[in-house]
């Protein structure tokens, strides 16, 4: 079978659509980070404004001209200290060459239903790209955001790099919860605090925690949840629930007949709940050649998050107080992409090695980092497993 790629790589490429497929922004509908840090493209690599701090700790040096690593790993490189690079480079592998060889052969016999040896060729270059590598990077720039969101910070190995950034989340942003406390427990403080941290925030638009801790929340009966809606993503990655607290009845005092609803210190009495269960697939440090999947937000944390707006606020003299909006996720140029005449956003491409032309590789790669520069207007809620 005399067959070369190059003819479908030019078609897929053709028009820029392969930089148009990695610079479109995930689904919202299952990705959930984007709708409190957006994506924006900039054409520096320079982080704007917050008290942010990042270090990068060499762990096991991989240096800015390095191959893309191979396979499913990433690559992550500080970038003169100011955005991470993420990389990914993955070949179509034995299994999945032998399984395409098959529908080739019966598209050139004509018994495949109509579709061509082009048909199949495009589709397996175009999933390689989609799938291996665009989804790759859209799943570690998630992991990134969701850790900045509902940690305050990023402690990330990956690749024999450490990248480490510090929020600076105010101490009183930071509840803790334990013993009888925590969201399991008898005396729980779930109403105390979501109530404590709507004020602080000043108003929230968005209560996100896992989806393991969500169902602890909504099974522990102190709560007294009532579920208003209870709605699922397409593909089940994000669960949004509506809720209200549930008065609690005490008999009337005075030797009186009948039930009174008790009161509470709680304001706080209903809440949209969110719980996000997608998770990334990162090579397993302890088994090589396996991968492993890491939770884009862990259990036991609830972060409250504050609108993504500037205010003005005017002090009693009448002088502006400007206040800075939550953040963003900065996308910087890529020097892969910069020569090519691609100036902003991720690059990518699909090609063939010219020493083995029947060898189909697809790779990426961005430079990007959650931007957080107000985090007085994130609460981060921990509580005792």
């Amino acid at each position: 079978m005399n067959l070369s790629w190059a003819t479908v790589i030019a078609a897929l490429a053709a028009g820029r659509a392969l930089i148009q497929i990695a610079n479109t922004s995930p689904a919202a509908s299952e990705y959930l980070s984007g709708r409190y840090l957006p994506r924006v493209q900039r054409p520096d690599y320079d982080i704007a404004g917050g008290q942010m701090e990042i270090r990068s700790v060499m762990a096991g040096h991989v240096g800015m001209d390095s191959a893309y690593p191979q396979g499913s790993a990433i690559q992550l490189n500080d970038y003169n200290h100011k955005t991470a690079k993420l990389a990914q480079a993955i070949e179509l592998g034995e299994q999945p060459a032998r399984n395409l060889q098959k529908l080739l052969l019966l598209a050139q016999a004509g018994q495949a239903q109509g579709r061509s040896v082009q048909d199949f060729m495009g589709e397996a270059g175009l999933n390689l790209y989609t799938k291996g590598v665009i989804q790759s990077l859209d799943d570690s720039a998630e992991y990134l955001a969701m850790q900045a969101l509902t940690r305050g910070k990023i402690d990330w190995t990956f690749n024999g790099r450490q990248l480490l950034v510090d929020y600076k989340v105010p101490i009183a942003n930071r509840i803790s919860l334990t013993g009888t406390a925590k969201f399991s427990g008898t005396d729980s403080q779930f109403w105390t605090k979501l109530t404590l941290a709507e004020k602080t925030v000043k108003g929230s638009v968005g209560v996100v925690m896992s989806q393991d801790t969500l169902q602890v929340i909504l099974d522990n009966p102190v709560h007294r949840i009532q579920i208003i809606s209870d709605v699922y993503s397409p593909e089940r990655n994000i669960r949004t629930v509506q809720i209200r607290k549930l008065p609690r009845f005490v008999g009337v005092s005075d030797g009186g007949v009948g039930y009174t609803a008790e009161t509470s210190s709680d304001q706080q009495t209903s809440a949209t709940l969110i719980g996000y269960g997608r998770e990334g697939q990162i090579i397993d440090p302890t088994t090589p050649g396996e991968t492993i999947g890491v939770q884009m937000v862990p259990d036991n944390v609830i972060a409250v998050i504050g609108r993504n707006t500037s205010n003005e606020l005017v002090s009693l003299t009448g002088t502006p107080i400007p206040q800075a909006a939550l953040g963003y996720y900065h996308v910087a140029p890529t020097v892969e992409g910069t020569w090519r005449g691609e100036a902003l956003g991720r690059w990518g491409r699909i090609y063939t090695p010219e020493n083995n032309p029947y060898l189909l590789v697809a790779e990426g790669i961005e430079n990007g980092l959650p931007v957080i520069r107000n985090p007085a207007r994130l609460v981060i809620i921990e509580s005792e497993a």
